[in-house]
């Protein structure tokens, strides 16, 4: 497997080629986002097959109201940030913001809210203490969980502008001290993931898949959370009985934490995310010329979309016979200004 920093170089020359490869036109990515909306929501016990996932977000076709509702809110929030994310990092702004936990937990958990499986309110903190189902942890009480967030928060923000770890152990640690915090009534786990992902895209990285459609998966991840969170879940008992959270407090924690086993997993899915995406890259000839059709299927636009493109001078083609033929050069060009 490759060193992150090899993997955050190459990415780095992909976008310096103004190759966008965080973004649904980009048909390996998007294999690789529906794979980790497909395992993240199964790791909340809510499990969707492929051809599920692909009828609900392809066809418009509905499952169960649950397992459509958990799919429809994981896209929505996660391709939103995501894009934020890789837009902020390129322009070297990027940061976190507590609105940005809370408008991830606001899509994410929409149309549960709107299907009443989640009677909560949308992007508030919890009001009231949880106890979590299979829990290994106790949530930090509620009355600290506003102004513990926003330390945690600040926390982020100055490892992101100076780093005094390295993306690994600050992705990991980040993820762990989230969870065990558990700040919303509901959502949170899939709410971490996002937040995770997004941390490492705004370091330079790429959103990640963390296995979690089989119980072998499952257990691998709750025993690397479990095995991490020791010295952090006593940090917030001490917060509960008065103690100052503080940056270098936090520092100090994720410092002494056994982040060993969720960091090889993390370092994992990470490496296979690069390896997806760089793959196709690779077998993409630029200056290739696409019939019509087909680069309407490779690169997720609707052949009509694409012939008006044409037709309104937007998009270069040229005509043989009856079929029109496009530049692999020119719709990455289009997609790459014209993304959503």
């Amino acid at each position: 497997m490759k060193n992150i920093k090899v993997i955050k170089n190459s990415l780095d020359d992909l976008r310096q080629n103004n190759v966008r490869f965080v973004s649904v036109t980009n048909n390996e990515w998007y294999s690789l986002f529906r794979d980790e909306i497909r395992n993240s929501i199964a790791i909340e016990g809510i499990f969707a097959n492929r051809n599920e996932l692909i009828a609900v977000l392809e066809r418009g076709r509905r499952t169960s109201d649950q397992k459509t509702a958990a799919i429809l809110g994981y896209y929505e929030s996660a391709n939103t940030i995501y894009e934020y994310a890789y837009n902020l990092y390129k322009t070297g702004e990027f940061e976190v913001r507590l609105s940005d936990l809370k408008q991830i937990h606001t899509l994410l958990m929409r149309y549960e809210h709107q299907l009443g499986t989640f009677t909560g309110v949308l992007g508030d903190f919890r009001k009231s203490d949880i106890a979590v189902t299979q829990s290994y942890f106790t949530p930090l009480n509620h009355a600290y969980v506003k102004d513990t967030s926003k330390v945690f928060i600040k926390w982020l923000n100055s490892n992101i502008k100076k780093p005094r770890l390295d993306i690994l152990t600050f992705a990991t640690g980040s993820h762990v001290l989230f969870e065990t915090i558990h700040p919303f009534r509901d959502g949170n786990g899939r709410v971490g993931r996002i937040l995770l992902s997004y941390l490492l895209i705004g370091s330079g990285l790429i959103n990640i898949a963390i296995k979690g459609t089989n119980k072998t998966d499952r257990d691998r991840y709750y025993n690397a959370l479990e095995i991490g969170d020791n010295e952090i879940e006593k940090m917030l008992r001490n917060i509960e009985k008065g103690q100052e959270v503080t940056v270098k407090l936090i520092d100090s924690v994720v410092a002494s934490s056994n982040l060993k086993l969720l960091k090889n997993i993390i370092f994992e899915r990470i490496n296979h995310s690069f390896d997806r995406v760089e793959r196709e890259i690779k077998t993409i000839d630029r200056e290739a010329i696409l019939p019509l059709r087909d680069a309407a299927k490779f690169y997720n636009y609707s052949s009509d979309y694409l012939r008006q493109l044409i037709n309104n001078g937007k998009l270069p083609a040229k005509k043989r016979g009856k079929l029109w033929y496009i530049k692999v050069r020119d719709i990455e060009a289009y997609s790459d200004t014209h993304s959503y």
